[in-house]
């Protein structure tokens, strides 16, 4: 079979709102700028590819050793909160641990092919100077948030070490809802890594329900080490390249044990899976063999195996300034001389501090969290009130007006209101029409949200309301759309129009059928192009309406067809076998 790749869907199951209590993963995103970004990404993962399928095809290239990855975790923050301690920490190198060994209590006997994919991870202890380190960098930054381009990598935040010796870590606070996204292999080595948000590492301290389990990291780090969603971001036709994993139409929320699709079980439990953390326990022998292929010899990540991070002492040093071993403080405790106590200007949280080198019985209270999210301290309301902070929002919180469902497709929507004076956030509630639960809810500080995963022709209800500093307000009246080509909408007098472009079958090898629906009423041009963005077909179609392209000459590869017709457009991938 000639080489695919294959690019996130997002097909889901049932329809939702994008909110951060579904775990959100951007490493098919990532990968999509990078490959328009670098040329030449593309052809170094097909050698990747190649070499994979040559390695778990050749039981005499595989290796029988243990991998063990030193690990740089990279801390961007803002907040106390965003500065999690090394307890916090280390509890996600355990997870890692325990997860790709097998050795999770959690581990059951469900799945036969549940395998120990003999990787471990360590908290580097030989920095890249050869001097001792823990393993953790540090950096306060004044940028609440960060996108998932890469930004945190760069100078504003902590550039990596480098990443042919160690497995970079970056733990911040992603916008978007964002759970976490890693690099695949071949990529930039200055952006290579995984990034995890704050919220969702590791099991102690700042760790969230439903993602407070560490399986968040686990799922980045097999992406790192050339795993794909086990649904293989497509439908029944496409599979994630490993041979002992059932296929799927799609990803699976909470923990739908027993969803069957493509005529079998779905394997909810992986960890390439978009379960919740507790329902998560295992990688298959296929897929440990997959991310071993990358530290064979050869293999792109073969130089980890080499790299010495995990070869420092892991006895504690008592002189070299780093709280490392079984220190409980800097060069003290455990097997070192006893901290004094407090260790309240050692520049690290321990004994009872609540932050940093503040709060607890011996130390300075801490400085007032006004920016974390949470009602705390002298705090009156969430961030607000109380001597330290700004005073809660004492005006009427009003209902959200404006309400509209625009861009609305026969997979999604965007449901979108007017900005209302003191709101701190919205929530949005949302349900198929006909019943009484509302089936989904999320909160976002913005003035709009996307539900997605929509049936076609089926009829949705939402409502929304807002937030404010120690207040809320009612919701708004119940508004209604339909998916698909219709245009109603109770809460619009007009909708947005269309932009949709439908392929059928996809992949491909030899024609597929493109239904171009712009709202334009008359003709709407149609072009294909590579991943390199170069035009290799260009036709005219009536709005509308569908056209049958022949690709059966084209080489094998990603690409992307892009209706336009005025001010409107939408763009598709395209996989051509």
């Amino acid at each position: 079979m000639n080489f695919r790749y294959l690019f996130c869907a997002f097909l889901l199951a049932g329809a939702t709102l994008v909110s951060a209590q579904e775990r959100t993963c951007h490493t098919m995103g990532n990968l999509d700028r990078l490959l328009q970004e670098h040329a030449e990404y593309h052809q170094q993962l097909e050698q990747i590819e190649q070499f994979t399928r040559d390695y778990v095809n050749t039981p005499a290239l595989r290796n029988a050793n243990v991998v063990s990855i030193p690990v740089v975790v990279n801390v961007i923050y803002k907040t106390n909160a965003q500065n999690i301690s090394d307890a916090q920490i280390q509890s996600q190198i355990d997870v890692l641990n325990e997860d790709f060994r097998r050795t999770n209590s959690d581990a059951d006997n469900t799945w036969s092919q549940a395998a120990d994919t003999e990787i471990e991870f360590c908290l580097a202890s030989v920095d890249p100077s050869g001097n001792a380190t823990n393993g953790i960098r540090r950096k306060s930054t004044n940028k609440p948030s960060w996108q998932a381009n890469d930004g945190m990598k760069g100078n504003q935040g902590l550039t990596p070490w480098d990443p042919s010796s160690y497995l970079n870590i970056w733990v911040c606070n992603l916008s978007g809802g964002l759970l976490g996204y890693a690099q695949f292999p071949g990529g930039p080595s200055s952006t290579d890594g995984v990034v995890v948000d704050y919220a969702y590492f590791g099991t102690t301290g700042t760790a969230t329900s439903p993602f407070d389990l560490g399986r968040t990291c686990t799922h980045e780090v097999g992406h790192y080490l050339n795993l794909r969603h086990i649904w293989g971001d497509g439908g029944c036709g496409v599979d994630d390249f490993v041979s002992d994993t059932p296929l799927s139409d799609g990803p699976n929320y909470n923990c739908a044990i027993g969803h069957v699709s493509c005529g079998t079980t779905d394997m909810v439990q992986n960890y390439m899976d978009y379960s919740n953390d507790a329902c998560m326990n295992l990688y298959t022998d296929g897929q440990g063999l997959r991310m071993q292929a990358m530290f064979a010899p050869g293999g792109f990540r073969n130089s980890l195996t080499q790299s010495g991070g995990c070869g420092g002492t892991t006895t504690p040093t008592c002189s070299d300034g780093v709280q490392n071993g079984d220190e409980t403080g800097v060069d003290c405790g455990g097997s070192c001389a006893p901290c004094a106590t407090p260790t309240c200007d050692d520049g690290v949280q321990n004994g009872d501090e609540t932050g940093v080198d503040c709060g607890g019985p011996d130390c300075p209270s801490c400085p007032a969290t006004c920016d974390d999210g949470i009602q705390n301290g002298s705090e009156t309301g969430v961030d607000c009130g109380g001597p330290d902070c700004t005073p809660c929002f004492s005006g009427t919180c009003d209902t959200p007006a404006g309400t509209a469902a625009v861009n609305i497709k026969r997979k999604r929507a965007t449901l979108t209101w007017d900005a209302v004076t003191g709101a701190v956030s919205y929530t949005v509630q949302f349900r198929q029409a006909g019943t009484t639960t509302w089936t989904s809810e999320a909160t976002t500080t913005e003035t709009s949200i996307t539900a997605s995963s929509l049936n076609n022709n089926v009829t949705y209800e939402w409502q929304v309301r807002t937030n404010c500093n120690g207040d809320a307000s009612g919701f708004s009246p119940i508004c209604s759309f339909t998916a698909g080509d219709s245009n109603s909408s109770s809460c619009a007098g007009e909708r947005t129009a269309l932009a949709e472009v439908f392929a059928y079958p996809n992949p491909t090898d030899a024609a597929v059928r493109v239904e171009v629906s712009l709202g334009s009423e008359g003709v709407v041009g149609l072009f294909v192009t590579d991943a390199f963005g170069r035009l290799v077909i260009e036709r005219q179609v009536m709005d509308g309406t569908a056209i049958d392209l022949d690709v059966s000459e084209l080489d094998a590869g990603i690409y992307f067809v892009r209706a336009a017709s005025g001010q409107a457009e939408d763009v598709i991938r395209l996989v051509v076998e």
